[in-house]
């Protein structure tokens, strides 16, 4: 008698899109959420005075680091 082959599943996949679609459905209320509080959502609403002190740190450090890339490997 032959065996019944296993059938395989790709769980990575089923992660993956799990999480997307969970991803999709908070970010869809919580925009909806936001528009009825009034406030500016996506782009509206990003300003340079919204971001805390360490994601101002972490902005200035990367821009120093590409300056410094950019003036090590092209000016010199």
């Amino acid at each position: 008698m032959a065996k019944k082959k296993k059938q395989v599943r790709n769980k990575a996949r089923d992660v993956f899109t799990d999480y997307y679609t969970t991803n999709k459905q908070y970010a869809k209320e919580n925009r909806e959420r936001q528009q009825q509080e009034g406030k500016p959502t996506g782009r509206e609403g990003w300003k340079w005075k919204n971001l805390s002190y360490t994601e101002k740190t972490y902005l200035t450090i990367i821009v120093l680091g590409l300056i410094g890339i950019f003036v090590k490997y092209v000016i010199f």
